[in-house]
């Protein structure tokens, strides 16, 4: 039976990952965020893999939460810290003398099993993959692994690939502000009863404010109108009863819990949006791989292009003041989509300050293909979007039918990743199949 402690649970499924292959589980199921790896991604990754192992009949198979990212990427993360401490804010020193956190019952970065740890003899007919926070796999992940991937509970646009009526394994795309609410949902009842037969106050607070951080970060502490949705709300009450500050979620989770005086809604979101929006210690290199997800879209001719997207938490304004100038952003960005083999580099940002919210979308375009899909983008949604040029242009260059182009606007702050990518990736498929076939 998995332990019911979350450092215990990550330390069992740590040993089965990594294993001697004859001593390994099989199937060895592994649940997986996307490759952004943020706070959503991760979070709901081990909320998932730690209710399905202590959940009959799937508990028969320990699931191990994988972060989707090099282990050297988790110290990008900090705001993940604050939520696996298992405390409303950073872990605090026991004394002066102390050099351990005192967490009460949370765990620290370290813990966390990452790509670094996935051994490369693992094989596709060893394992089953479950998805959150995204319903296909892309990169190697997919290469080795896509014939594995055995469900998902995710809040994108559905790409078609996850199989349906896999047995034991749920299939669920539901359109709301965080992925870790359907992961909520998904196992309240098997939180429940895990918390009447086996009662652990300390770890269950640790996995409400798991579940919680994302949740109110994704939906800005449940108030923004265009994110939030009622499945949102219910999973931040069940959270919340489990802290013993809601009445709203007891009914549904059947369970009574002493106050967690610790907790504050409101404090909690806004130390988690520091440490989030904190980018002052980081370079280039950091800021455009922390929130970063690439596909790759073949064409009907054979083709294919490829674009990565890098979600910033602050503006372009910022950036330019605080990290570097526009010919360092420029040349990061540059050296980021080399690294990368991108055709397409994107750059999202939102912006706090300088005069109030707003988002910014900078794209470049680094060879004719990518230019032709580029001002196709353009052409469609400029009017839906809103887009204006940012800063007098000065992040752009002449856009043209061949060589590179890169750009920046104001759009409506309303589009985020989740809806821009999709429109981008229908550019770059439709117009460079048109372009291959006047060629």
């Amino acid at each position: 039976m998995a332990p019911r402690s979350l450092a215990a649970f990550l330390k069992a499924a740590r040993s089965a990952l990594t294993a001697p292959a004859s001593q390994r589980p099989k199937p060895l199921t592994l649940v997986i965020g996307n490759e952004s790896a943020d706070l959503d991604s991760l979070c709901s990754a081990i909320l998932l893999a730690y209710f399905r192992s202590h959940t009959p009949p799937h508990n028969a198979s320990l699931h191990v939460p994988l972060c989707n990212l090099p282990r050297a990427d988790l110290a990008l993360r900090p705001e993940l810290q604050a939520a696996l401490a298992g405390t409303s804010s950073v872990p605090k020193l026991k004394s002066d003398s102390d050099s351990t956190p005192d967490t009460q019952g949370g765990v620290p970065l370290d813990s966390l099993i990452t790509l670094s740890e996935l051994p490369d003899d693992l094989v596709a007919d060893d394992t089953k993959w479950l998805l959150v926070d995204h319903n296909a796999l892309t990169g190697n992940l997919a290469k080795r692994f896509q014939s594995s991937v055995a469900g998902c509970i995710d809040h994108h646009v559905d790409e078609g690939v996850v199989p349906t009526n896999v047995y034991g394994f749920p299939r669920v795309i539901e359109t709301c502000g965080s992925c870790a609410s359907l992961v909520v949902e998904y196992a309240q009842d098997a939180w429940r009863q895990l918390s009447e037969q086996e009662p652990d106050q300390t770890t269950d607070r640790v996995l409400a404010r798991l579940a919680l951080a994302p949740i109110l970060v994704d939906t800005s502490s449940l108030k923004s109108a265009n994110k939030t949705t009622d499945t949102d709300r219910r999973a931040a009450a069940v959270a919340e009863a489990v802290l013993g500050v809601s009445g709203e979620g007891k009914s549904a989770f059947n369970a009574s819990y002493e106050t967690d005086a610790e907790y504050n809604r409101s404090a909690y979101y806004d130390e988690l949006s520091r440490l989030k929006n904190d980018l002052s210690t980081f370079t280039y290199s950091d800021i455009l791989r922390k929130d970063y997800k690439q596909w790759t879209e073949k064409t009907r001719s054979g083709g294919s292009l490829t674009v990565g997207f890098s979600t910033v938490s602050q503006g372009l304004g910022y950036l330019l003041k605080n990290i570097g100038d526009k010919n360092a952003l420029l040349d990061g960005l540059y050296t980021h989509a080399k690294e990368r083999n991108l055709d397409i580099a994107v750059i999202m940002t939102v912006q706090h300050d300088e005069g109030g919210f707003a988002r910014q979308l900078l794209l470049w375009a680094l060879n004719e293909p990518a230019v032709h899909a580029v001002k196709r983008f353009v052409e469609t949604n400029t009017d839906k979007l809103d887009l204006k040029p940012w800063g007098d242009g000065q992040q752009d260059t002449t856009a043209s039918d061949s060589g590179e182009w890169h750009t920046c606007w104001t759009h409506r702050t309303e589009f985020s990743r989740k809806q821009i990518a999709p429109l981008l990736r229908d550019a770059m498929k439709s117009w460079l199949w048109k372009t291959t076939q006047m060629l």
